[in-house]
């Protein structure tokens, strides 16, 4: 099972952020594209230029979605507005559904009855980094082979609930 941390401050100012792994060793950055039509957050390697996933707003008339895509997975989430709780489609292979406050970073991703990731947010000192507790989104992870699309995941579902209007 593999964890991600994200320091939430730095979350809400900006769109880039480093991603650290349970060790404290940075693992991802992400930058914000400004030149892309809409909201672009590309994912890169540690201490590199490789983009490796990325997280892309896309218009639909009037329904806003974001695209996520990491290597070879694909798929999309958008709010549902015909129910008035927090309910999301998501376009994806493996079936994903969000359970819990998705908006507060505190939810569990499930394919059928199976957690994929469990998402939460609370105060925690990030292994390695600055000795103070900070609000921190912590991701984790049931398999290894999920730790990219889902770090892209929690990504647009973020974006989605920070820019959809």
């Amino acid at each position: 099972m593999a964890q991600l941390y994200i320091k939430a401050n730095e979350l809400e100012e900006k769109d880039t952020v480093k991603v650290f792994n349970e060790r404290g060793k940075e693992v991802y950055y992400t930058k914000d594209d400004f030149i892309a039509t809409g909201h672009r957050i590309k994912i890169y390697m540690a201490d590199t230029i490789t983009e490796v996933a990325y997280v892309q707003e896309k218009y639909d008339g009037d329904i806003v979605r974001f695209e996520f895509c990491a290597r070879d997975k694909f798929g999309t989430i958008e709010r549902d507005f015909f129910t008035l709780a927090q309910n999301y489609n998501i376009d994806f292979d493996e079936d994903w559904e969000i359970v819990g406050d998705a908006f507060m970073w505190q939810y569990v991703v499930k394919s059928g009855s199976l957690d994929v990731m469990k998402v939460r947010n609370e105060q925690y000192l990030i292994p390695g980094q600055a000795l103070n507790l900070t609000p921190t989104y912590i991701m984790e992870f049931m398999s290894d082979s999920d730790v990219l699309i889902g770090l892209a995941f929690a990504l647009a579902v973020y974006a989605l609930n920070k820019y959809s209007y």
